[in-house]
């Protein structure tokens, strides 16, 4: 089980359960759907302590590198800039599966990396 520290930037000031970061299990990379302009590859991740993010509970995200230069890898085994979304809740996704244009919310910007706890 490999848990992620993502640090939120945008937006500021933004707090949760885990103060300004949130705590995650990464579960693998999931598929965007060719029908949409949307991220032809994501990584899927389990956040450790679920909260409350515009009147919908967020217990998964996607992430995305944010810079160019950075990769799919390093958002997975590294670290680097994020573009992170919340996956709708009674989505239910798993690695390998596809996803669409509506199955998630854009949320935020950050810094991710394997969370030394």
């Amino acid at each position: 089980m490999k848990i992620h520290e993502i640090s939120i930037s945008d937006p500021m000031f933004w707090e949760g359960p885990d103060g300004g970061k949130v705590l995650a299990e990464g579960l693998g990379i999931v598929n965007g759907s060719p029908k949409y302009q949307i991220a032809k590859e994501s990584y899927l991740l389990r956040v450790l302590h679920p909260f409350i993010e515009e009147g919908e509970e967020v217990r998964y995200l996607l992430a995305n590198e944010r810079l160019s230069g950075s990769t799919l890898a390093d958002v997975m085994e590294g670290e680097c800039a994020v573009n992170v979304s919340r996956v709708k809740p009674g989505i239910e996704l798993r690695a390998g599966d596809e996803y669409g244009g509506f199955e998630f919310e854009g949320w935020a910007i950050g810094w991710i990396k394997i969370a030394r706890i």
